[in-house]
């Protein structure tokens, strides 16, 4: 531990008598790390977070494809089926998203919400934050109850402990609030803000929806738990049975449809539409990244070969090259540490700006923000990058010829000598009467 302490010191000094190639380096790799941690959190918010459900690499969107058609969706009769007949599930709801015209004083508002089946939040396994959800038996008795989202709970609500209760108003029908959803709860997922589902009522299924002119209807959609040791693949030839039994069901008008039962993974349904992008960008910025560190190491290498001499001569004296090594990783790496820094820094910045400029329709895009995983990735990005960049270099300049070293240093020293005699001898010359 010593030994890296005095190497940090070490290198901290020789850092603080060359100011500008420290600015430099710090600026190069500041540049490049901030660009890389800003499209990793881009990427990790999309992609890599987990969605906001209990277990929810289990979770599959449910349903048929029609025709051509590559969507999953039901109809209303075959939400019943569906929920009876799979096996390969150990839970399954129905939704499907609504708008509905809020009376909010004197100016209705018109707002984003969802039907939703009480299995649905069963299946999603995520608990309200206050008060409860709406039950199966209220479901089915077309109880006018509804489960507010955080933000308007927030903004409508301004956050009321009391609001469980509370009367609201919608497509002049009159609603109970009986539950406010957590913050990170976010269902029907939609790819970015808008239309993102501000409250959920029972989907209490009328006569309507149920009736044969309906029947061609797929604007339900299912939401189910694989069972334990259930693939996707499974869960897939399963419901492709339950669709051939629906099929023998059809009415005559819907003899010539034919439809495949799927699932298929609940976040590929949302994100898949964005990996493309998310992929050139970060590999972009990884050239980027790249070029950053290609000159950072050639900058290292050219102040690494002006110190040959120095090495030399510390070797000559007896100096283990093992710790001439460890002063070059510390002084590479306490650059790129402030390099790391100074690049985490303009990458939060970059990424407010990033999150006004990007298009609505990037999923997920409420969950892209800077965390512990993101800081972690900078930091050893920022190790990585140091270590590489001060090694290589420092290896390079002492696989060097000790006595041709010291030789060039001899020679270059007495000729600086001889030519200080010269001049000395020139200059009492000319001073002689």
């Amino acid at each position: 531990m010593g030994g890296f302490l005095s190497s940090f010191r070490y290198a901290l000094r020789q850092l603080s008598k060359a100011p500008g190639f420290a600015a430099a380096v710090v600026l190069m790799l500041g540049a490049g790390i901030g660009a890389t941690t800003a499209i990793f959190s881009l990427v990790e918010g999309v992609l890599l977070r987990p969605l906001p459900f209990q277990n929810p690499g289990r979770l599959v969107a449910l349903g048929d494809h029609v025709g051509e058609n590559t969507g999953i969706g039901v109809t209303a009769r075959e939400l019943a089926t569906y929920e009876k007949a799979a096996t390969a599930f150990s839970a399954a709801g129905g939704y499907t998203r609504m708008t509905y015209e809020l009376a909010s004083g004197g100016t209705p508002e018109v707002i984003h919400a969802a039907r939703m089946e009480a299995r649905a939040f069963e299946t999603l396994g995520v608990a309200p934050m206050l008060g409860r959800v709406f039950t199966p038996e209220e479901d089915s008795a077309h109880a006018p109850l509804a489960v507010i989202g955080y933000a308007m709970w927030l903004n409508r609500f301004h956050r009321d402990p009391n609001v469980i209760g509370n009367s609201m108003v919608l497509d002049r029908k009159t609603f109970t609030i009986v539950g406010v959803m957590p913050r990170e709860f976010e269902f029907p997922l939609e790819t970015g803000r808008l239309g993102q589902a501000q409250l959920w009522v029972p989907m209490s299924l009328t006569a309507e929806d149920l009736s044969e002119s309906h029947a061609a209807e797929w604007r339900f959609n299912m939401v189910a738990r694989l069972k334990d040791r259930v693939s996707v693949e499974q869960a897939s030839q399963d419901a492709d049975r339950v669709a051939h039994e629906i099929m023998r069901d059809f009415p005559a008008k819907l003899s010539a449809i034919r439809i495949r039962g799927a699932a298929a993974p609940l976040r590929e349904e949302v994100v898949d539409s964005a990996r493309p992008l998310l992929r050139t960008l970060f590999l972009t910025v990884l050239i980027v990244l790249a070029i950053a560190c290609v000159n950072v190491a050639i900058l290292m290498l050219v102040r690494a070969i002006r110190r040959r001499r120095e090495y030399a001569v510390r070797l000559a004296l007896g100096a283990r090259a093992g710790a001439m090594i460890r002063e070059a990783l510390a002084e590479g790496l306490l650059l790129s540490v402030a390099g790391g820094l100074l690049g985490f820094a303009s990458a939060a910045v970059a990424l407010k700006t990033a999150l006004v400029l990007l298009p609505e329709s990037m999923p997920r895009i409420d969950a892209i923000h800077m965390d512990q995983g993101v800081a972690g990735f900078a930091l050893l990005l920022a190790v990585a990058t140091g270590a590489l960049c001060s090694v290589v270099p420092a290896f390079a300049a002492m696989r060097t010829n000790l006595l041709e070293s010291l030789r060039e240093s001899g020679r270059t020293s007495t000729g600086r000598a001889m030519h200080g005699c010269d001049r000395r001898w020139w200059w009492r010359k000319l001073r002689l009467p």
